[in-house]
C-alpha cells in the first residue's frame, strides 16, 4: 500500500495530464529542502504554452510520512500555518516566468516536517456546441500539467542513520535516524558488478522500513546491491 501511495504522489508530482489547451507549466524545482537558518526559497513557475493560466497554490502538512497512510492537513490559515507561500493565486501569460516565495515559519524539532506544495492549474469553461457528438465534446477538454512539490525541514542537528541488512532474497533498508534518506538508485549486480538490474528507489524518513525482494538469489558476494544515497547535498555510495 505505501509503495501505491507513492506511485500515486509520484504521478502527481509529475503531472495531472498532458495539455490539450497547449497552456503548460514548468517549476524549477521538485524538492525545496529547509536547513540551518535558511526560511525563505523561491519557485520559479514558467507558463511553456500559447494560452495564459491561472494558478492554485496550497502547502499542506504530510504527518506520519513514514507510515502507510500517511495523513494530508491542509495549511488554511495563515495566522499558524508553519509554512506559508505566496501568491496564494496568480496568472502566467504565455512565456512569462513568476516566482513563487516559500516561507517556513516553523523549524523542525527532533526530526524532519514534510509539507507538499500544490501548484494547480485552470483555465475556466469549455463551450461546447449544442450539436456536438462525442467526438467534438472529447477534443474540446481541457487538460492541464501541474505539480505536487516536496517540502523538507530538517532538524538543526540532522543524524541520517540507515541500517541494511539482507535476508536471503530481501534486502531491507531501516532508517533510524531523525532525518529523511533518499535512496536516489539502487541496482543489483554480479561479483564484477555487470549485468546491473535497476531496483526500485525511494525516500527513507525518520523510522521507515523499506524492504525489497531481490531478482539474483544468491550470497551478497556474488550478487551485490550498490545503492547511491544523498541527505540534502551529501551524497554516497555503498554496496551491500
Amino acid at each position: 500500500m505505501k509503495m501505491l501511495n507513492r506511485s500515486l504522489i509520484g504521478l502527481l508530482f509529475g503531472l495531472f495530464a498532458a495539455s490539450a489547451a497547449q497552456a503548460q507549466i514548468i517549476v524549477d524545482r521538485s524538492v525545496l529542502e529547509f536547513t540551518g537558518a535558511s526560511k525563505v526559497q523561491d519557485v520559479e513557475v514558467r507558463n511553456s504554452g500559447k494560452h495564459k493560466i491561472y494558478l492554485d497554490i496550497q502547502v499542506d502538512e504530510i504527518i506520519n510520512p513514514e507510515s502507510d497512510n500517511p495523513t494530508r492537513v491542509a495549511l488554511t490559515d495563515p495566522r499558524s500555518a508553519p509554512v506559508l507561500a505566496s501568491p496564494k493565486q496568480l496568472l502566467v501569460q504565455p512565456g512569462e516566468r513568476k516566482r513563487v516565495r516559500v516561507i517556513l515559519r516553523e523549524s523542525a524539532g527532533d526530526k524532519d516536517r514534510v509539507f507538499r506544495m500544490a501548484v494547480k492549474p485552470y483555465t475556466g469553461g469549455v463551450k461546447l456546441n449544442s450539436g456536438a457528438g462525442s467526438q467534438d465534446k472529447a477534443s474540446a477538454i481541457k487538460v492541464l500539467v501541474g505539480y505536487d512539490l516536496l517540502i523538507l525541514s530538517r532538524p538543526k542537528a540532522a543524524n541520517p542513520n540507515l541500517v541494511v541488512k539482507r535476508h536471503g532474497s530481501k534486502i531491507e533498508f531501516e532508517n533510524t535516524g531523525n532525518t529523511n534518506v533518499l535512496l536516489r538508485k539502487i541496482v543489483q549486480c554480479d561479483k564484477s558488478m555487470n549485468n546491473c538490474e535497476e531496483l526500485q528507489a525511494n525516500r527513507l524518513y525518520a523510522g521507515e522500513i523499506y524492504e525489497i525482494d531481490l531478482p539474483k538469489k544468491g550470497d551478497a558476494k556474488d550478487f551485490p546491491v550498490r545503492v547511491w544515497r544523498s541527505v540534502g547535498l551529501d551524497n554516497d555510495v555503498s554496496d551491500y
